[in-house]
């Protein structure tokens, strides 16, 4: 497999992509996060192996799988930005996703919640449907290539064009016929057949199963193994791993799964609507696997099950060739390798083998070079590394090219990858001290964007991601979210207003109003006059604006009427009554007042009536 591409940081790619720190390296590719000088905006930058620059064929392919994948428009896919050659080196620029892989999710948190699998399962299968009809199969869908941002959306990602080497899965690639990850294959995709769009849906099935269970349906000690189960072997039905697995949802996942694709869904349309039907209650058309007697009320779902036709392998004699093909040949090729050797060195008995070098290749990849050699490999040690991947081999004793005698040991030291560290809780702490945690922790300050917050104070991290007591490489980014402070809104022109109409306006624009009173004969009633602060100026949400109400008003006219309905009126009108009596009489009437009825006063004034 070829070694990880030395770039210094800060090197600049198309005169505009800047790299900043390596993110993940594959056998086509590494993949970096750099930034784009011309946009001014962070970038995942993905440069081919110089190996592959040689090959014209491998070339055409990189440029048309990145045209290709570029008019895949879609938010559940990661867009294509740019691509181009600098100095000899491929590169295919992306959007640089923040958040996490599902491989880590599960890695972390174990088998997720069924709701949660199925949303980013029906997601996935929304993306992959854009993409099968524009004739793109992804062919390798797995954990690792399913991003979930830190706002919970899911991207699919590689669609065909480079793959990590960090995923935990073994890696098998034949030009023009296998590609993808072994624990994903589709079982046609194990036999070298041709692959359609219900590949993709086989691999998503297979990333379901593990979403829900915390484990793929098949393992082994080699790709090859792993590829066999899943032509010959049935899955354990996942609810036997995790019985909180609505049967429904169990029907949908070995659908999915099926060995024969005319078996599957035929396309992820269909089976994400499978998914919707299942969340809205609805009976989904895979069929469950309990007896028909049983029920289980889970996520609302359809609780009718029957039972399914035996599962098994598609029959033809294509599948019956293939591995007897496939193991002749390799012990062909290891019994080849081993001869060559074995006339090169001109006998058994004296140091006649010479050490093939398998630093920085995986460890079974190693194990292989060395049994073809005649040697055996043993696993000295296993320590952190920057440099090598984990899994690959950092150093081996004797070093390459030293002769040794047939059934020799070479010992192996193995990466086990960066120096894992545990993220800090930042939250509430200045972006000083977050800097300045981080540092002591090993990892590198991320991205910092800013949000206004009603409940952290202003310059104070308010989320982080990867959230705190995650586990992260040493060197790698944590993003925090600081707060600009509490949102401020513009305080509307009230002056003019009435009363009612001031205290809605206010209230529109998330303010409150204080009223204060003032009289002036030379304004008009009830409204209005002025206001602190002025229009236009900003100021915290639902904070208080205070207003002055103009309160003058008529003076009712009251002479005439008997003493207790004048004194009515005048409250009535908003004025205070003082009675003078001059000479008591049977009826109590008004005959006198001031100020005069019609004439302007504040309310609240005291209006004085005399009665006789």
């Amino acid at each position: 497999m070829p070694g990880v591409i030395e770039v210094n940081q800060g090197r600049q790619y198309g005169g505009r992509y800047q790299v900043k720190h390596s993110i993940a390296s594959g056998g086509m590719a590494e993949v970096f996060m750099a930034r784009d000088a011309l946009l001014d905006r962070p970038v995942a930058l993905k440069l081919m192996h110089p190996e592959y620059a040689r090959d014209q064929a491998f070339i055409e392919r990189f440029r048309r799988e990145a045209k290709a994948a570029a008019s895949l428009n879609d938010p559940r896919i990661v867009s294509i930005f740019d691509w181009g050659s600098d100095g000899g080196t491929y590169y295919i620029v992306m959007e640089y996703v923040q958040g996490q892989t599902l491989r880590d999710i599960i890695a972390t948190e174990g088998p997720l919640a069924p709701g949660r699998a199925v949303k980013i399962a029906a997601d996935v299968c929304g993306g992959l449907h854009l993409a099968h009809q524009k004739g793109i199969v992804h062919r390798d869908i797995k954990p690792a290539n399913i991003a979930i941002t830190t706002t919970g959306q899911t991207k699919v990602m590689d669609f065909g064009i480079a793959r990590a080497a960090s995923d935990s899965g073994q890696t098998v690639t034949q030009t023009g016929t296998v590609v993808g990850t072994a624990s994903y294959f589709s079982p046609e995709q194990a036999q070298g057949f041709a692959v359609d769009a219900r590949s993709d849906v086989y691999s998503l099935g297979v990333v379901l199963y593990e979403m829900l269970t915390g484990e793929v349906p098949f393992k082994g000690d080699t790709a090859v193994s792993i590829a066999y189960k899943h032509v010959t072997e049935d899955p354990v039905p996942p609810r036997r791993l995790n019985p909180n697995i609505p049967p429904a949802l169990e029907a949908i996942v070995m659908k999915a799964m099926a060995k024969n694709p005319e078996n599957r869904y035929q396309s992820a349309e269909q089976m994400r609507n499978d998914l919707v039907r299942l969340v809205r209650g609805e009976r989904v058309e895979a069929t469950p696997l309990l007896p028909a007697q049983e029920t289980v009320a889970m996520m609302d779902v359809d609780r009718t099950a029957v039972l399914p036709a035996p599962m098994g392998p598609p029959a033809g004699p294509r599948q019956s060739r293939f591995w007897p093909i496939l193991i002749g040949t390799l012990l062909l090729i290891a019994a080849a390798i081993g001869a060559a050797y074995f006339f090169l060195a001109g006998g058994v008995g004296e140091p006649s083998i010479v050490v093939p070098d398998v630093t920085n290749k995986p460890l079974e990849e190693a194990d292989r070079i060395l049994a073809a050699a005649g040697l055996e490999s043993r696993v000295t040690s296993r320590q952190p590394s920057d440099t090598v991947a984990a899994g690959f081999v950092i150093s081996q004793d004797p070093e390459d090219g030293r002769k040794v005698t047939e059934g020799a040991s070479v010992q192996l030291v193995i990466s086990e990858g960066k120096e894992q560290v545990t993220v800090p809780n930042l939250i509430n702490r200045t972006q000083a001290e977050a800097s300045q945690l981080l540092e002591e922790a090993g990892l590198d300050l991320g991205q910092v964007s800013r949000e206004p917050s009603d409940s952290t104070e202003e310059g104070r991290v308010i989320s982080q991601s990867p959230r705190p007591n995650s586990q992260l490489d040493s060197g790698d980014p944590v993003d925090l979210v600081v707060s600009s402070g509490r949102r401020t809104v513009q305080v509307p022109s009230l002056v003019g207003a009435s009363r009612d109409s001031a205290q809605a306006r206010l209230q529109e624009v998330g303010l409150s109003g204080q009223v204060r009173q003032s009289c002036d004969a030379n304004q008009p009633a009830d409204v209005v006059t002025a206001q602190d602060p002025a229009a236009g100026t900003r100021v915290n949400e639902r904070s208080a604006v205070s207003f002055t109400v103009n309160e003058v008003a008529e003076v009712p006219g009251v002479e005439g009427e008997d003493e207790d309905d004048a004194t009515d009126t005048l409250r009535d009108a908003g004025f205070n009554v003082e009675v003078e009596r001059v000479q008591p009489n049977l009826f109590n009437q008004v005959i006198d007042q001031s100020p005069n009825g019609g004439s302007e006063a504040c309310r609240g004034d005291t209006v004085r009536i005399t009665v006789n």
